[in-house]
């Protein structure tokens, strides 16, 4: 530390003037274990040329702590903006980032609108996913229609491509017009053999939204949050999950949706499914009211993330979803540059040995 002192240009001027009795008495030269150093404030004067090495040296011993914990802990150093260094080295620090679970807004990026459907026929768009497993390795196939989000279930055995179309068709296929697009993950149960060469021989288009990003099916996801309250609230049902999946689908089939302002049986047929008293909708209104729903949908969760920018060519890291690991195991994967930008939030990312697209909800600031 004295040789480093003595070569930097600043500190030599600084203890010159002190040795003459000039300067600012906030430098002091006491003794410092035998040693003469500069002190400020009676805090160690560190030069540049260890300042980076002196903040990798006490991150690396302390075992990555955050840039509070570790700027507290650097207290009998000092240097002109060493707060904001320790910061930035921390903020940089890719092993952090791979190891670190972290509370408060860690989402960057706020998220555009979801586009609304370029149609307004019912039945055109039907949005598919499975939930479970249920007991004895069977599954719920979940159809749900966007317009009027009329759903239909049905249980199959296990989640294989071909019980999965099976499925489809029976539930849906078989009983309504033909969809032009169905919306799914890219389960294999969905992105299998079977599934899609049931989708090609009617004529359907797929549109498989981005791996591990369930918001982008939110409509499913939010019906099978109230199935599964159906099931808790019935477990002298649990034995019999075709039974209750039945009252489930009812139940959401004769509820009032408010971002419709009816239930979807009033809207499909014309008239409540208990009273049968008649309703008389108004489409307009309808579509201002989905619209309006999307935007404060996504003016709510842009409020839980931190406001950032990406770019081509930005390092990012890649999330590691909870049920992909283990506790031990890094949260987050990288960095990886992106290659490519879209419209909606979607971002293609090279990780060296391949391209992977994914949403910027899984992704943060390397």
């Amino acid at each position: 530390m004295k040789k480093h002192q003595l070569n930097d240009s600043t500190c030599k001027d600084i203890i010159s003037q002190l040795e003459r009795n000039e300067g600012d008495p906030e430098y002091t030269l006491p003794p410092a274990l035998g040693v003469v150093l500069l002190h400020y404030r009676k805090r160690v004067v560190v030069p540049e040329s260890l300042r980076n090495n002196l903040v990798e040296l006490y991150h690396e011993y302390l075992l990555h702590p955050g840039a509070e914990k570790q700027f507290r802990t650097m207290a009998t150093f000092w240097w002109p903006g060493m707060e904001g260094d320790v910061t930035n080295f921390v903020k940089k620090c890719v092993d952090c980032k791979k190891a670190k679970l972290h509370g408060g807004k860690q989402q960057y990026g706020h998220l555009p609108p979801t586009p609304a459907s370029n149609t307004d026929r019912p039945f055109d768009v039907v949005h598919v996913d499975l939930v479970g497993p249920f007991p004895q390795n069977y599954y719920c196939l979940t159809a749900i229609e966007q317009q009027f989000r009329w759903l239909e279930v049905i249980v199959q055995k296990g989640k294989g491509s071909a019980a999965t179309a099976l499925s489809f068709e029976r539930a849906w296929l078989c009983r309504y017009p033909r969809p032009k697009f169905v919306v799914h993950d890219q389960g294999p149960e969905f992105t299998g053999d079977e599934f899609q060469a049931l989708l090609l021989s009617m004529a359907i288009k797929d549109k498989p939204i981005t791996a591990k990003n369930p918001q982008a099916n939110a409509i499913c996801e939010r019906v099978h949050l109230e199935i599964m309250n159906v099931l808790r609230a019935r477990p002298d049902l649990n034995d019999q999950l075709e039974v209750v999946l039945d009252y489930a689908a009812y139940a959401i089939r004769a509820s009032y949706h408010t971002v419709l302002r009816a239930s979807p049986a009033q809207l499909l047929f014309g008239e409540d499914m208990i009273t049968r008293e008649l309703h008389f909708a108004n489409w307009s209104f309808l579509s201002k009211q989905r619209f309006m729903a999307i935007l404060q949908d996504n003016d709510r969760e842009n409020r839980k993330r931190i406001q950032h920018f990406y770019r081509v060519g930005d390092n990012v890291m890649l999330r590691i979803p909870a049920r992909e690991r283990k506790k031990t195991d890094p949260v987050s994967k990288g960095p990886f540059v992106i290659k490519t930008m879209y419209d909606n939030g979607n971002v293609l990312l090279d990780t060296g040995s391949t391209e992977y697209r994914t949403n910027i909800r899984r992704i943060f600031p390397c």
